[in-house]
């Protein structure tokens, strides 16, 4: 019988940029048609520097694959298409890029004027919000704002922290939304009420905030260096690793929901072992 995976720190890639890391993204690209070759697991990461270097993970260790320069100033957000074949990523010099992840070709650049474009996602369409229906926003005041695309009306504005909204996420039901704040707070909301269904207070900043694909957990990365795994159910914490020296900007599960990738403004890209949830399947 294989043993139980436990939580533990898989991989550290020290100094994996020349200066602070703010975002990150992990994809996996399935074999076409009857290829022989298996799936190949990717992470992007980005930040201060302005480039993006794509990563591929094998056997748990990270091998440079691209160096990704367009962009002339901080990268704040990148995203990957839920094929996996595309990258987007958006900067401070107010440029949107898409390439091609697995060459690292530039496919376009789409200037996005004199307004910073802080966040880009892919739906899992490719398309619009994640259920396409459903748009979430957070505040400096700390409020969520809730819209249906298909109304296109706002239907809850929510008062959920006493500051700045760092991060939103939606699951992948569409049926919570997620949010971190400089309060200190994790929360969970129910989408069509707008009710809290759960809060979390960590010991400082929450700068980042996501689902695992299969909607059991959520990983947090904070102020003071942590990354905290915690259940979805309750907001019960299953793990906190301690394992960065500095903030930590983005977090990130793998497809198959057991591992985590964190970056930071220590310039680490660490990647985690997150045992998988055992749920009660009616």
């Amino acid at each position: 019988m294989a043993a139980a995976k436990a939580y533990s720190l898989l991989c550290k890639k020290e100094n994996a940029h020349e200066d602070p890391i703010y975002c990150c993204a992990w994809t996996k690209i399935m074999p076409t048609g009857d290829s022989n070759e298996k799936a190949k697991d990717y992470i992007v990461t980005a930040g201060l520097d302005g480039i993006s270097k794509v990563w591929e993970i094998k056997n748990n260790k990270l091998e440079l694959l691209h160096v990704l320069k367009g962009h002339s100033m901080a990268i704040v957000s990148v995203a990957i298409s839920p094929d996996g074949y595309t990258l987007a990523t958006t900067s401070l010099d107010s440029i949107l890029i898409i390439w091609e992840l697995s060459t690292g070709n530039k496919v376009h650049e789409i200037e996005t004027g004199s307004i910073d474009t802080w966040k880009v996602a892919f739906s899992p369409d490719g398309t619009k919000s994640k259920d396409s229906k459903y748009i979430a926003s957070g505040t400096v005041d700390g409020n969520i704002c809730i819209f249906d695309e298909t109304q296109g009306k706002l239907i809850h504005t929510v008062e959920a922290h006493t500051k700045d909204v760092r991060s939103i996420e939606f699951s992948p039901n569409s049926k919570l939304v997620v949010t971190a704040s400089n309060d200190g707070f994790v929360k969970l909301f129910n989408v069509a009420s707008g009710d809290l269904q759960g809060s979390l207070e960590l010991k400082t900043w929450v700068l980042h905030v996501g689902f695992s694909p299969d909607g059991a957990c959520i990983a947090a990365g904070t102020g003071d260096g942590e990354v905290v795994i915690a259940s979805t159910s309750g907001l019960k914490i299953l793990k906190t690793f301690q394992d960065h020296s500095h903030i930590v900007w983005g977090v990130q599960f793998n497809s198959s929901s057991e591992k985590v990738v964190s970056v930071s403004k220590d310039k680490s890209i660490n990647i985690y072992e997150c045992p998988k949830l055992q749920t009660n399947k009616k």
